[in-house]
């Protein structure tokens, strides 16, 4: 980890910056400088600022991942073609069939990796800074950026619920703030548990829902929380406070995406469909029309008359021909 600390260093700068800068817009807005909650403040609203950013990467990786969902049908359907043939030149088939397909659906299969990926320099960035701020307060590290020796005192000694940003639940000296670190990381667990298990169980279209990737997708339900149980032992308060904000949003952003843009054939877009009917429904007797259950009845009325009375001439073109049709056969006899 000490060997990437240089290729940290730009980022590590920019935290600090952007730290020191959201800082002094709350101190502008009123709340007092110095050693105070304004600056976890500053943490969790660092979280708003790359979010933000990332919006526009966001809605590239759900329309990837939409389409992604939407062919699995199609993927399985190639998988059990190739299923019997174990050779060299048959996998490289199936490879090659499988990303024509994907390329021709714009379906990006690492693009909902893409924000965490981007996020987790951010995140070790985010600890190293406040991993070096007793250094840098007691002058044996050079400043960082903004974060000058006056600076880091007045960050480390900052504190929510009596615990500071710098501090792990193995440095913390009473049982309180432990009790709030552990509050912190059960919220992380919590919301990422509930953000896989609405992604994985209302918004996987149905056809897929017997696969074994869908079953493998089930495990990280509970893979992914107990991660967060071991790691936030270690990690900085304020890295929790980050990752515990990060994980709101990411939870907030599911419900979103899970009501206006689910994936077709999940249990969300059904969901979507139904909530439409309503309100169509809800507009046509506003207006005075009539509901779309009682327009399709009438238009199943219409297209059985029309049927009977195509049947009814039918009936009488065939009837007629038979009366012609029976005086020659009397002459004949």
């Amino acid at each position: 980890m000490n060997a990437l600390m240089p290729l940290f260093r730009p980022i590590e700068w920019v935290i600090a910056q952007l730290l020191t800068l959201i800082h002094a817009v709350f101190v502008a807005a009123g709340l007092p400088d110095g050693p105070d909650p304004a600056w976890c403040l500053s943490v969790m609203c660092l979280v708003v600022v790359i979010r933000v950013c990332l919006i526009p990467l966001f809605v590239r990786q759900l329309r990837g991942m939409r389409a992604m969902q939407a062919i699995q049908p199609q993927m399985q359907r190639i998988r059990r073609r190739y299923a019997a043939r174990r050779d060299q030149r048959s996998r490289e088939a199936l490879q090659r069939e499988l990303m024509a397909l994907q390329r021709e659906h714009g379906a990006e299969p690492l693009g909902s990796c893409m924000p965490a990926m981007i996020q987790a320099p951010i995140l070790c960035s985010l600890y190293y800074v406040l991993q070096s701020l007793p250094s840098i307060a007691s002058g044996k590290a050079e400043p960082l950026g903004a974060m000058d020796r006056v600076l880091a005192g007045s960050v480390e000694s900052s504190s929510v619920f009596g615990v500071r940003l710098s501090e792990t639940f193995g440095t913390a000296e009473s049982v309180g703030p432990r009790a709030v670190i552990g509050m912190v990381v059960a919220v992380m667990c919590v919301s990422l548990f509930a953000m896989q298990w609405m992604l994985i169980h209302r918004n996987t279209p149905k056809d897929t829902m017997n696969s074994p990737q869908f079953r493998m997708q089930r495990m990280t339900v509970f893979v992914f929380p107990a991660i967060y149980v071991v790691s936030g032992v270690a990690l900085p308060f304020g890295v929790l406070l980050y990752w515990m904000t990060n994980n709101l949003w990411n939870l907030a952003q599911t419900l979103v995406q899970l009501h206006w843009f689910p994936a077709p054939g999940s249990i969300a877009a059904e969901r979507k469909d139904e909530r439409g009917h309503r309100r169509e429904n809800g507009r046509r007797a506003a207006a005075g029309l009539p509901s779309l259950e009682e327009e399709s009845a009438a238009k199943s009325r219409a297209a059985a008359q029309a049927r009977r009375e195509r049947e009814s001439v039918r009936g009488g073109r065939d009837s007629h021909s038979r009366r012609r049709l029976t005086p020659v056969k009397s002459r004949r006899r």
